[in-house]
């Protein structure tokens, strides 16, 4: 506080011109020799540099107080708030008073003592700061102050900035350090006559570990120069501080005029208490050395935690879109193959009704939360008549084979040896292996080639093979120009994976979807490889978490967490299981027996840490976890 008078000896007899609030808050800060502009501490951050505050951890609450000895009857005390929001800021509030309960009132020139009168002055601060590319975090904080001597009372406003830079130096002596820079006053305020100056602070700051222990050291350099026609030169400042296990701390500074010691005690990462003692200031009004505390409240998550778990949030809700939008594409897909298949059941024509039928009962199968029971039963129904129509039509055939085969023993050979190949093609058809079926079927034509019904078949396979092919590519086409890329980087992979697709074919679908895959960002590509993790085309899958972790623009255990099982199972291997771990295979295939699938699950889990690659364990852990999910 400013107070205007004569300057008298420290008691009860007290006037002075010093703005007693420079002296600054907090222990820990005032221990550390005043020069904690380059490092955000708590709460009190917002007084010597309201930059620094977006680098807070903690929401806190920093509660500091000092008796002013040997006044008895005055008291100086900070109460402060930091709340970090994430993605937004960090915001601050703080209120620091001073009075003293009663001095003598004298004339000016007489001294003559006509009364008792009461001062004080309070400073209230309301601050926000904000992270910004390249390590730079501003902010600012604007105050009010209140000053009150006897019957005279003033008010005044001002602002101050500040600015905090951690540049990214890598590994060696420059890590961890940083460079802080605030100015008081910039918008000076008035109360009354007196005018507070600029204050201009500047420092820098390191911190580093002790060998492989927790044990940190913290170093501190500042300066600090007044703007103002009293003629107050520089100050610079020094403070170092140890740091034991994050539970206690010893510290020493010097404040431009003399040594200062402080420490603190830290318990459960949430209380902190911080002592400082040591003269403060040449113009003190003659305390000399004092006793000053802190006490520090760290409550709620940390931004890192915050940050993670909004990650976390991001990923759940792209899980869940994911599986809705691979849900309604199967339905849809599923729809429309029966609804082919029942036209051509209808016009007659059972191979492409069966091809359809055959096709929406892969699509239902284990799609638990897709298709109900009732639905996978009428899928079999028709599966079965277009089978049996088949059927009919290959009897008739083969009535036909055999009366060719009574007019010669060859033709009774070549006979049997189609009819195999017929079987055998059909099986694969079945299986959706088209280009094997094509391959049996065409083994057979070359015993009979006039065979219409092997022909037949050939060309509607083939045909077939080749129209998906086309509607897979004019379909990717259609999303592209949409700007669907994400949609058309699946269809490009389904054409990669098809059996009759050439090498040139296979170079240029290759080409195209990674062309596309450049212009994913970052959740686009977490969503495709998640969508290509569900598929099981986990190699694919592997390459979109790849990307992503290289946009993230910091490490997330839910992202590196699917890279790793996806290469996993993209480097999946058969083999047999090592002596170390058989036991416990076997103790988690009793728990999966039992349907004790979380338990089971556990041990697959801490196993596979043992032999990553293996078939074995990795299929063990898909079934566990399918199991929970339909228990679930």
């Amino acid at each position: 506080m400013a107070q205007n008078g004569g300057n008298k000896s420290a008691g009860s007899d007290y006037a002075g011109t010093v703005d007693v609030f420079r002296f600054g808050v907090g222990a820990r800060a005032q221990g550390l020799g005043s020069a904690v502009v380059a490092m955000p501490l708590d709460a009190s951050t917002i007084f010597w540099n309201p930059g620094g505050l977006d680098y807070l951890e903690h929401r806190s609450v920093v509660m500091f107080y000092s008796p002013l000895m040997p006044l008895a009857d005055a008291k100086y005390h900070f109460i402060g708030a930091a709340y970090p929001i994430l993605n937004f800021g960090t915001v601050g509030a703080g209120w620091l008073h001073y009075d003293v309960s009663a001095f003598d009132l004298r004339e000016e020139i007489t001294g003559y003592k006509y009364g008792e009168g009461t001062a004080g002055e309070d400073m209230f601060l309301l601050s926000y700061a904000k992270q910004i590319p390249w390590g730079l975090s501003l902010g600012s904080s604007f105050k009010i102050q209140r000053q009150q001597l006897a019957s005279f009372t003033a008010r005044g406003f001002g602002v101050d900035l500040g600015l905090l830079y951690r540049p990214e130096f890598g590994e060696g002596v420059l890590q961890n350090l940083t460079f802080g820079m605030s100015i008081l006053n910039v918008l000076q305020p008035r109360l009354g006559p007196d005018v507070r100056p600029y204050i201009i602070r500047g420092g820098v700051a390191k911190s580093m570990r002790l060998g492989t222990r927790q044990d940190q050291a913290n170093l501190f350099l500042a300066f600090e120069l007044p703007k103002s026609s009293t003629g107050e030169k520089m100050r610079y400042n020094f403070g170092t501080e140890y740091v034991y296990h994050d539970l206690a701390m010893l510290r020493v500074g010097f404040n431009g005029e003399a040594l200062v010691f402080g420490g603190g005690v830290m318990y459960q990462n949430k209380f902190q208490i911080d002592y400082a003692y040591g003269k403060f200031d040449s113009d003190d009004f003659g305390l000399g050395a004092i006793h000053r505390a802190s006490i520090t409240v760290h409550f709620g998550k940390t931004k890192t935690q915050m940050y993670e778990e909004a990650q976390d949030r991001l990923f759940r809700q792209i899980e869940a879109e994911t599986r809705k939008q691979a849900s309604l594409n199967r339905r849809s897909e599923f729809e429309e193959k029966v609804n082919k298949g029942k036209t051509y059941f209808q016009q007659g024509d059972y191979f492409n009704a069966f091809l359809n039928f055959n096709q929406a009962r892969d699509l239902a199968a284990g799609a638990y939360d897709t298709f109900e029971q009732p639905e996978k039963d009428d899928i079999e129904v028709w599966v079965e008549r277009a089978k049996t129509k088949m059927d009919e039509d290959a009897e008739a055939e083969r009535q036909r084979l055999a009366q060719a085969a009574q007019e010669n023993a060859v033709a009774t050979q070549a006979r049997a040896f189609v009819e195999e190949q017929t079987k055998k093609g059909m099986q694969n058809l079945q299986a959706g292996k088209y280009s094997e079926a094509i391959a049996e079927w065409r083994r057979g034509l070359e015993r009979d080639p006039e065979n219409a019904q092997l022909k037949n078949l050939i060309a509607k396979t083939d045909g077939q093979i080749r129209d998906r092919a086309s509607e897979q590519l004019r379909q990717a086409r259609v999303l592209e120009s949409q700007g669907k890329v994400v949609e058309a980087i699946t269809v490009y992979t389904q054409l990669m994976n098809e059996a009759s697709v050439s090498p040139a074919e296979l170079k240029a679908y290759q080409d195209r979807a990674a062309s596309l895959r450049k212009q994913l960002n970052y959740e686009q590509l977490f969503r495709q490889g998640y969508a290509e993790y569900l598929n099981k085309s986990y190699c694919s899958a592997k390459q979109f978490f790849s990307q992503a972790l290289e946009q993230a623009d910091r490490e997330n255990p839910t992202l590196r967490q699917y890279y790793y099982d996806a290469d996993s199972r993209c480097n999946a291997r058969l083999g047999p299981l090592p002596e170390s771990i058989r036991q416990r295979f076997l103790e988690a295939s009793s728990l999966m027996q039992n349907e004790q699938y979380d338990a089971a699950l556990k041990i697959l889990l801490e196993i596979q840490k043992l032999d990553r690659y293996n078939k074995r364990i990795l299929d063990a852990i898909d079934l566990a976890r399918e199991r929970t999910s339909r228990k679930n």
